[in-house]
C-alpha cells in the first residue's frame, strides 16, 4: 500500500480546495435551491475541471480518475451546487466518442452545465431506443452516438459518475463534521463545551471514521479498475452504497450537534444536509447498490468499467509481499497436518506448541524482527500478508500477538543483560509472553492500576492482581504495568516489567469466557522481580506504554477475523440445502454478503494504512484508533447480522460454515473491549482528529 499522492495530484487537490472553499460557493449554494449554478459552472470549467476526463485533443486535460475524485470531493466540502460528478464523466464520455454531435456538445458542457439527472433542469445524456442521445433543457433530443460501443462507454461513465459522486459525498460528509465539531468546541452548556459530552462527540467520532474509510475504499474501487481486477465493478457498486449511507448519516450528526440553530439559516449546516440528500438519493435508494454488488460477486453480472488512467496510489500487495505470503502458504501446507487443524483455535486454547517452534525455526513467528534476535527483517506489510494466510489455516496468533509485544519493549527499552536473556528464548519459540495490563478496578482506564511495585535493594517486591491475563498460563514471561509512586499523578507514577512467570508468589486462575476460550486473573503475592526486568525509567513507563499502544491500537490482529467470517458465510451461501436450494441464489442474501463485503474491505483498508503509515513515517495519534475501533465494531456487526441471516442453522452449528459464524459472533464481541474498548478509542478520534475538548 503507498496512500502517497504524486506532486501532480497535490497542486491539483490544492487549486481544488482553493476554489471550491471560498464564499461565492457558499452563497451560491444559498441561492440555488437545488439547481445547478450556471456561473460557477463556468468558472469550474475554465479552471479545466469539467473536462478534465476528455482527452487533450479535444479540448480536455486528459487525466485519471483519481485526480477526478480529488476535485469532486474538494467540491463537495463547499457543497457546491453544480453537478460536477456528472459533468466530468459525461464530458469523458463525449471525449471518447467520435463525430460532430459529440464534439459540439462537449464544447457547448464548457459554457452550460450537463448531466445525466434529469432532475436539474440542465442538458442531459440519456440512453434511449438503443443510442445515446443529449436532451436539451427546452426537451429537444439530439442523437450523440449508437451501437455497442457507444453503449459500453455509457455505462462506463455512469459507473464513473457514481465513483465521482461518491468522492463528493465524502467531502461534504467530512465537512460536516468539521463543521460541527468547531461549533461543539465553541458552544457551552453546563458551563462545559458541548464536545466534551461523549453524546456529542461519540457519534461525531464515528462518522468522521466512516468518512476516512470512505475515502480509502473509494481509492481502492478506482485502483482495482486501473488494475483490471476482477472485483472492480462490485467494488464501485459496494462504494457508492457506503458512501451514500454514511454521508447522509453524517451530516444528520452534524446537523443535531448544532441544536436548533442546525434547522435554521443562521448556520450553514443545512445547506450540507440538502446538497447530501440531493447527491446520495439521486440514483434512488442507496440499498439497491448492494444488490447490484452481490449480483457482480456471486451473480456472474458484468459492468464496462471506465479507463481510470494511472492512479498514482498502491492499494495492494506489492509482488515481494505477495511472495512471501506464498511462501508462508507452501511452508503451512506442508507443517499443518489434518491432526494439527483439528487442535487449531483462534484463541490461545489453539496455541500447538510444536508449530510454533517450527515457525520459529523457519523464522515466520516472527519475521519483521532484527535478523540479530532471530527475525528476517520483514516489513509490517509482509506480516499482513503473513497474517492472512495464518487465518486462512486457522493458526491462532494471539500467543505471538502478545510475545511480539513484550519482544519488541525489550528491544526499545531492555538492559543488554535482559535482552540476552529473554529475547533468544523468544526467537526460537521455546518462551512465550502474556500482558498484564488490565486490573478488575481499572478495566481501560489501565493507569488506574493499583498493582504495587515497591524498590528493595536490587528487587521490586510486586503485590496485586490483573485481570484477563490471555494467555497466562502457556506464557513464561508477563509485560506488566505496576505503580512504583503512589503519589504521583497516575500517568507517571507507573513503571514497566517483563519478568518471568515462574518467580514465587504468583498464581493463575483461568477465566472461562462467552467465546469457549480460557483467560485468566493472575496474583502477585510479594513477588520479588530483579531490577534487570524493568523496561525502561522508573517512574517512566508512560513512554513504554506509548510505544507498546501503537502496536496494540494498529487493528492489525482484529481485523483479519473479518476474511474468515466472509468465507464461512459465502461458503454457507453456496451450499444447497436438503431441498437443493442455494441461499446465494436468492438476490437479498447477495446483497447481505455485499455489506459484509464492503465492510471488510474499509476494515482491511483502514488496518493496512496504519502500517503504511508507520513504514512512510505518516503516523498520527488517531489513525491507529479509528482502525481498531472500526474494525471491531464491524466485525461485531457483522458477525451478528450474518449469525441472524443463516439461523437457524448457525445456532445448531449444522455445518462447519456455520459454526464459524456463530463462533465469531460470540468471539466478536472481546474483540471491541481488548486493547481498550471501542469508546476509548472514539475519545481519542474525538480529541486528536476533530480537536474537540477531551471528554
Amino acid at each position: 500500500m503507498d496512500l502517497e499522492l504524486n506532486e501532480q495530484q497535490v497542486m491539483m487537490q490544492e487549486a481544488a480546495l482553493r476554489f471550491f472553499d471560498r464564499e461565492e460557493v457558499v452563497n451560491a449554494a444559498r441561492a440555488s435551491r437545488g439547481g445547478a449554478d450556471a456561473a460557477l459552472w463556468r468558472e469550474a470549467a475554465d479552471m479545466g475541471f469539467v473536462a478534465m476526463r476528455a482527452p487533450e485533443g479535444k479540448g480536455g486535460l486528459g487525466m485519471g480518475l483519481m485526480e477526478a475524485a480529488l476535485i469532486c470531493e474538494a467540491a463537495g466540502r463547499g457543497a457546491a451546487p453544480i453537478p460536477i460528478a456528472d459533468g466530468i464523466a459525461a464530458c469523458g464520455l463525449l471525449g471518447a466518442l467520435e463525430g460532430q454531435a459529440a464534439a459540439e456538445l462537449l464544447e457547448e458542457s464548457l459554457s452550460a452545465p450537463i448531466s445525466f439527472d434529469p432532475q436539474l433542469g440542465c442538458a442531459q445524456l440519456i440512453w434511449d431506443d438503443d443510442a445515446l442521445h443529449a436532451v436539451r433543457p427546452d426537451g429537444k433530443k439530439q442523437l450523440i452516438g449508437s451501437g455497442n460501443a457507444a453503449r459500453q462507454f455509457f455505462e462506463a461513465a455512469l459507473i464513473e459518475r457514481a465513483l465521482l459522486r461518491s468522492a463528493w459525498l465524502v467531502g461534504a460528509g467530512t465537512r460536516a463534521i468539521e463543521m460541527a465539531s468547531a461549533y461543539a468546541t465553541e458552544r457551552k452548556q453546563f458551563d462545559q463545551p458541548i464536545g466534551a459530552f461523549q453524546g456529542v462527540a461519540f457519534p461525531l467520532a464515528d462518522s468522521i471514521t466512516d468518512m476516512e474509510g470512505g475515502r480509502l475504499l473509494l481509492w481502492r474501487s478506482i485502483w482495482g479498475i486501473s488494475q483490471g481486477q476482477a472485483d472492480a465493478g462490485a467494488l464501485s457498486a459496494m462504494t457508492s452504497w457506503w458512501t451514500a449511507t454514511t454521508a447522509r448519516s453524517a451530516v444528520r450528526r452534524a446537523l443535531r450537534t448544532f441544536g436548533g440553530y442546525g434547522l435554521s439559516d443562521e448556520y450553514d449546516i443545512h445547506l450540507h444536509f440538502l446538497a447530501i440528500d440531493r447527491v446520495a438519493l439521486a440514483e434512488g435508494d442507496p440499498e439497491d447498490r448492494l444488490v447490484v454488488a452481490g449480483d457482480r460477486l456471486w451473480a456472474g453480472a458484468r459492468a464496462a468499467l471506465p479507463d481510470a488512467g494511472e492512479t498514482g496510489v498502491e492499494m495492494g500487495f506489492t509482488p515481494g509481499e505477495e511472495a512471501f505470503a506464498a511462501e508462508v502458504r507452501r511452508f503451512l501446507e506442508t507443517a499443518v497436518t489434518p491432526e494439527v487443524r483439528e487442535q487449531a483455535r483462534a484463541s490461545t486454547d489453539g496455541h500447538i506448541p510444536e508449530l510454533h517452534r517450527k515457525l520459529a525455526a523457519a523464522g515466520l513467528a516472527y519475521p519483521d524482527w532484527p535478523k540479530e534476535w532471530g527475525g528476517q527483517d520483514r516489513s509490517p506489510t509482509e506480516v499482513t500478508a503473513l497474517g492472512r494466510v495464518f487465518e486462512e489455516f486457522g493458526i491462532s496468533r494471539i500467543p505471538i500477538g502478545c510475545t511480539n509485544m513484550g519482544a519488541r519493549m525489550t528491544m526499545k527499552f531492555g538492559s543488554p543483560e535482559m535482552k540476552a536473556e529473554i529475547l533468544p528464548r523468544l526467537a526460537d519459540g521455546s518462551a512465550l509472553g502474556c500482558l498484564g495490563f488490565t486490573e478488575p478496578g481499572s478495566g481501560s482506564d489501565m493507569y488506574a492500576a493499583r498493582t504495587r511495585a515497591v524498590r528493595d535493594g536490587d528487587d521490586w517486591i510486586i503485590t496485586g492482581q490483573k485481570m484477563f491475563t490471555t494467555g497466562a498460563h502457556i506464557s513464561d514471561y508477563i509485560l506488566m504495568l505496576a505503580r512504583t509512586d503512589p503519589d504521583a499523578p497516575k500517568h507517571k507514577g507507573i513503571t514497566i516489567f517483563f519478568f518471568p512467570m515462574d518467580l514465587p508468589g504468583i498464581t493463575t486462575q483461568p477465566v472461562d469466557t462467552l467465546q469457549d476460550e480460557r483467560t485468566n486473573i493472575t496474583f502477585y503475592d510479594e513477588v520479588r522481580v530483579p531490577d534487570r526486568y524493568r523496561l525502561g525509567e522508573v517512574n517512566g513507563g508512560l513512554k513504554v506504554m506509548a510505544a507498546a499502544m501503537e502496536i496494540e491500537h494498529g487493528g492489525e490482529g482484529y481485523h483479519i477475523y473479518h476474511h474468515s467470517l466472509m468465507q464461512a458465510a459465502v461458503d454457507w451461501a453456496s451450499n444447497a440445502d436438503a431441498k437443493g436450494v442455494r441461499p446465494i441464489d436468492k438476490a437479498a442474501v447477495r446483497a447481505r454478503l455485499a455489506r459484509a463485503r464492503t465492510h471488510m474491505e474499509i476494515a482491511d483498508l483502514m488496518c493496512r494504512r496504519v502500517t503504511w503509515a508507520i513504514e512512510a513515517g505518516r503516523m498520527n495519534r488517531s489513525i491507529g484508533p479509528m482502525a481498531k475501533m472500526f474494525a471491531t465494531e464491524i466485525y461485531m456487526e457483522d458477525a451478528g447480522d450474518l449469525a441472524a441471516l443463516a439461523a437457524p442453522g448457525t445456532l445448531r452449528h449444522e455445518t462447519p460454515a456455520l459454526a464459524k459464524i456463530e463462533e465469531s459472533y460470540r468471539q466478536s464481541i472481546g474483540q471491541t473491549i481488548y486493547g481498550g474498548t471501542s469508546e476509548v478509542h472514539r475519545g481519542i478520534i474525538a480529541q486528536h482528529h476533530l480537536g474537540l475538548p477531551r471528554a
